[in-house]
């Protein structure tokens, strides 16, 4: 006594009868068809990506670039204020 099911072998005769020899060779048409349909598809989402990325790429690296150039110029602004306070404290210091 086994416990694996048996499966009938398939004949090539039952095959062929399912299918007429017109009906395979449109599904091979048909499974053409659908391959370059796909490829054409997973190519635009790649192009897409790429894209996107390279905008995202570039926004990120201008967020940076404009992060910097405002960092430097307030602690520029801050140092000027601050010589401009050492310049007034030393004008009314006492002789």
């Amino acid at each position: 006594m086994t416990d694996t099911a048996s499966i009938p072998a398939a004949n090539s005769v039952d095959a062929a009868e399912l299918f007429s020899s017109q009906e395979i060779q449109q599904f091979g048409v048909d499974d053409v068809t659908a391959g370059g349909a796909i490829g054409k598809m997973l190519s635009a989402l790649f192009l897409y990506t790429v894209f996107a990325m390279g905008i995202a790429g570039w926004w990120t690296y201008s967020s940076i670039i404009a992060d910097k150039a405002a960092d430097k110029a307030a602690a520029e602004s801050q140092h000027s204020s601050q010589e401009h306070v050492d310049d007034h404290n030393h004008d009314h210091q006492p002789n």
